[in-house]
């Protein structure tokens, strides 16, 4: 670029902030592009989509803010196109609470049980492909014994003061203490997109692997009787109507007060002002996610001390392995409980089309596209060989997508000093209120709990 250009192109970035031009100010827009709603939700996905869909039925005006083109989030379906057979590799169920029930019939989508997919399980080191003896699987009794303990954990983070000195240990020793050795594999293999478990702290562990799951294994879980789990989403969409919903679009800049927020919307139409009574935000609350929000020194504060897992899914073909199984990660050595290191494959599994397989892949540490790939393609040459099979062409990744940053947490002196107290009185501060995994967990059915409490609040008539 020419030093000409340069300066043009500055020149014309000085112009467009030129002062005296508010952005904020309904003047520097077209009335079309003028949005006003009592709730702008920011984040399309299961959390941001419901609590729209529920705002909607109580009367409220609603607006979707969604940087992808579509709403879904970590709900992730191919349908394939020989059998027509949906696939779920990304959200596989729901647990089947009222307040699920609920949503779906207002979306007419009809729920039946969970579709189990029938493949055989085997176990193998995935950094040299050889088998391995399978781990113990007693069931998950004992540690459901121990996760009662703290029935404050199923539908809040409102903990004690002090918090039980169980809760933070770490998972490792957690295990130790209770001689819960032999269940450790199956929270691995259940926690995916949890790095590092066993030296997670016991409180995270259980707000992952919590009630509803062990519940919804025992069979309490469900999904649309049609198996595909993004059924709901264009029919949200539907049901949103024209300007309930912005996708590809991004919130640039926010000014929020108790009286209200006005939100500058980039849209791949142009920029929209939103004009909203409340703000809902279920996007992760990471800094980078919202700055644009001009956080407060609290919201600054607490959002800057999360740590999280990359995790990522994918769908693959022409794998070369025999068809049935679902391969699963795993080392011989006790030390670990059987866990093998990550970064690494939870698991490769068949689907219920053949030849077609789903794997699921965490790091404690940063990655990329690139690397993912090249690891899992070098984790299916090693099972081929393993287990015997010819195929040398390489691994076709059909579908990949990123579920970063997955399971926010914080450390244990956080938790001691009350942040998840501190984070809950974030909610309704400059009209503004959170929801989301980060919040509660990572269930759906679980979230959309937790956000219907909110409504009464965030609609409460103050004196």
């Amino acid at each position: 670029m020419s030093v000409f250009t340069t300066l043009c192109f500055g020149l014309l970035a000085l112009a467009a902030a030129a002062p005296g031009e508010d952005q904020f100010d309904d003047k520097q827009y077209a009335s079309k592009n003028i949005i006003t709603r009592d709730v702008a939700v920011i984040g399309g996905g299961s959390s941001g989509t419901h609590a729209a869909i529920s705002l909607q039925a109580l009367g409220k005006s609603v607006v979707v803010v969604e940087k992808e083109a579509v709403l879904g989030g970590h709900t992730s379906t191919y349908v394939d196109p020989g059998t027509g057979v949906p696939i779920n590799y990304g959200v596989q169920a729901y647990f089947n609470i009222s307040v699920a029930a609920e949503y779906f019939a207002r979306l007419n989508v009809s729920m039946g049980p969970f579709q189990f997919n029938p493949v055989t399980q085997v176990h193998a080191n995935f950094k040299t492909g050889q088998s391995v003896p399978a781990p113990p699987s007693p069931g998950f009794a004992g540690y459901a014994a121990q996760a009662a303990k703290y029935p404050y954990l199923k539908y809040s983070w409102n903990l004690p003061n002090p918090v039980p000195s169980d809760l933070l240990l770490t998972f490792r020793d957690f295990l130790n203490k209770y001689n819960l050795q032999d269940v450790a594999y199956s929270v691995f293999l259940a926690g995916g997109g949890f790095a590092n478990i066993l030296d997670q702290l016991t409180i995270h562990v259980f707000k992952l692997i919590d009630f509803s799951y062990i519940r919804s294994i025992s069979g309490e879980a469900f999904q649309p009787v049609s198996g595909d789990n993004g059924e709901i989403y264009p029919k949200a969409l539907s049901l949103l109507g024209p300007n309930g919903a912005f996708l590809s679009s991004t919130v640039v800049a926010a000014r929020r007060s108790p009286s209200g927020v006005r939100l500058v919307v980039q849209t791949p139409s142009g920029k929209k002002l939103i004009k909203a009574s409340k703000l809902l935000i279920t996007i992760p609350p990471l800094l980078p996610n919202i700055n644009p929000f001009d956080p407060t020194p609290s919201e600054r504060s607490l959002f800057s001390q999360w740590s999280y897992t990359n995790y990522f899914i994918m769908l693959l073909t022409n794998t070369g392995l025999p068809s049935g199984f679902q391969i699963a990660n795993a080392v011989a050595s006790d030390t670990t409980f059987r866990i093998p290191s990550l970064p690494a494959p939870y698991h490769i599994t068949e689907t219920r089309v053949k030849g077609l397989w789903y794997a699921w892949y965490a790091s404690p540490t940063d990655t990329t596209e690139a690397a993912v790939k090249a690891d899992v393609s070098a984790v299916v040459n090693r099972l081929r060989g393993a287990m015997g099979s010819n195929v040398t062409t390489p691994v076709n990744f059909l579908r990949f997508k990123s579920h970063t940053p997955f399971k926010l947490v914080v450390g244990k002196q956080a938790i001691q000093q009350g942040f998840y107290r501190k984070l809950g009185e974030l909610q309704g501060q400059q009209s503004t209120w959170y929801t989301g995994a980060a919040f509660i967990s990572h269930d759906a059915s679980l979230i959309w709990n937790f956000t219907t409490t909110l409504f009464p609040k965030m609609f409460a008539s103050r004196v």
